[in-house]
Formats: C-alpha cells, sequence, structure tokens
C-alpha cells in the first residue's frame, strides 16, 4: 500500500487573454496536465461568452503520491487554447504551477489565486485548489520492477508511473516554466521520462 491524496484545481476564470482570432468570436477551454504528460491531459468545456475573459468555474481532479505532493518538479500544466471549427485550435497562453507552491499554502486555497498567464502580455489565469486527505492506494503489480521512478497519478481507475526527470529538485525540467508573479483576488461568488501503466 502507499499513501496518496487528491487535489482538486478548480479553473475559474482567466482574464485580458490576447484575440488570437482574426475573425469571429473567442472561445476559450483550458487543457490541464501533470508535466505535461498527455495521459493526465482533462480539458474544460470552452466558455461561448466570456470572449477574452472566459469563465469557467471547472473542478478538474488527481490522485497523487504523497512523496510527489512533496517534490518541487511535479507541475500542474495549463495551457489555454481558442477552440476553431475550421482549423486547429489556436494557443492562447499557459500557466505551470509546482504542486508543492500549492501545498505549502495550504490544503487549500482561501481565496482565489491569479497566475500570469504565460505568452500574453497581460493575460491572467484565476484559479482555486484544494487536497485531500491522505489515503491508502494498492501498488500495482510492477510496481517492484519498475525503474526511475517519479511520482504516481491515479487516472480513471488507472495508476500512472511518471518518470523521474521531472521531479529533479535542481529544477531540470525542459519546457516547463515555472508560474510566477501569483496573486490572490477577492473571492466571486457569482455564477522524457518513461511512463509505467498498470490498471488498479
Amino acid at each position: 500500500m502507499m499513501e496518496c491524496r487528491t487535489i482538486k484545481i478548480t479553473l475559474v476564470s482567466a482574464d485580458s487573454l490576447p484575440d488570437v482570432r482574426l475573425f469571429g468570436r473567442m472561445k476559450v477551454y483550458a487543457k490541464v496536465s501533470i508535466r505535461g504528460e498527455s495521459r493526465t491531459s482533462k480539458k474544460t468545456p470552452a466558455d461561448m461568452v466570456g470572449v477574452t475573459n472566459p469563465r469557467w468555474n471547472f473542478p478538474i481532479e488527481y490522485t497523487i503520491s504523497e512523496s510527489a505532493v512533496r517534490q518541487p518538479g511535479i507541475r500542474i500544466a495549463i495551457k489555454l487554447y481558442c477552440k476553431r471549427t475550421f482549423r486547429s485550435d489556436g494557443f492562447v497562453g499557459e500557466v505551470n504551477i509546482p504542486v508543492k507552491s500549492l501545498f505549502d499554502m495550504g490544503l487549500q486555497a482561501e481565496e482565489i489565486l491569479s497566475y500570469q498567464v504565460g505568452g500574453t502580455a497581460e493575460g491572467r489565469l484565476n484559479i482555486l485548489y484544494s487536497f485531500g486527505e491522505k489515503v491508502l492506494v494498492r501498488k500495482p503489480s510492477g510496481w517492484k520492477n519498475a525503474v526511475g521512478v517519479g511520482f504516481l497519478v491515479l487516472l480513471g481507475g488507472a495508476l500512472l508511473l511518471l518518470g523521474d526527470k521531472c521531479a529533479d529538485e535542481s529544477g531540470d525540467v525542459p519546457a516547463l516554466p515555472v508560474a510566477r508573479d501569483v496573486h490572490v483576488v477577492q473571492h466571486e461568488e457569482d455564477d522524457d521520462g518513461d511512463v509505467f501503466y498498470d490498471v488498479l
């Protein structure tokens, strides 16, 4: 058995995003993953009315090993896209948030956190987060044979073991800049490492 806990990220909204369309209205959605690993990817619905100030209030949840919560190299990657009909979706910007930085602030956000959206001049991404209590999860059958252990993600009934290149405390994690310039804002009440995969 191993200790794990859930982390829930609520994508609340974004503000002041650049308009990447030449014609029509922006319809922005967020794609979330851990360290950019495609098997952990989840996304919000596209906001159809907010244009450059989309609102989602959409929760996304993962269960990860307790050790991963405390490793500086484990990051939540959030990429914003503009949905298109006849062309591939347009990239708007991204935010990469170390899980440990959230855990160090407490088990849950008391107010909305606002992050600068990388690749934009003034874009902000607003989130809430919370961590669950520690739970015991059965280790996968191939655990003892796994090489380069990094961290575990429980996703849709499957346990993902992602390689340790993502967990280098020296900060050597290519292509994932750390999110900076974080602010707390008032809460609005209105509306390549190896991958080991095993099914629980």
